[in-house]
């Protein structure tokens, strides 16, 4: 599944629950693929993939710029980091998705740490609602 693909299968499950803008920049290097805004704060995510739609390697880098994040998207989460903002990347496979918050993802992990922090897609949504925070009834997106 493509990073986009993957976008199109969880966009449903923040969808009226937190604001999810999927970003389509092609003239800003390194932006996030997506920001999520709720009531407790603001998220940029970078989704990456388990090349191949394979396992976990047997130790997981995302700062392998020819697998993982490149420079420009490492500069990008680094420095908005910096300045106080919530960054994050979301790492999914077909063993289950890993959500990597701040700058975690500048460490390896190992496939056995991978596999014990991987969840199902739902799991990682709610998860990421409870950190953007929920937004209240009267304020879904649609709702007037």
């Amino acid at each position: 599944m493509t990073e986009t693909g993957y976008w199109n299968t969880l966009r449903p499950l923040l969808k009226n629950r937190v604001y999810a803008w999927k970003i389509n920049a092609n003239y800003i290097a390194g932006i996030p693929d997506w920001w999520g805004s709720g009531v407790h704060q603001d998220l940029w995510v970078e989704n990456k993939r388990i090349k191949g739609d394979k396992d976990p390697p047997a130790i997981l880098d995302l700062t392998k710029t020819d697998d993982y994040l490149n420079r420009n998207q490492q500069d990008w989460l680094r420095e908005r980091y910096a300045e106080g903002r919530s960054v994050g990347v979301l790492v999914f496979s077909k063993a289950g998705h890993v959500y990597f918050p701040g700058l975690t993802w500048e460490k390896p992990i190992s496939k056995l740490d991978f596999l014990e922090r991987a969840m199902p897609k739902k799991d990682l949504a709610e998860m990421l609602i409870n950190i953007l925070g929920e937004l209240p009834m009267e304020h879904e997106i649609g709702v007037k």
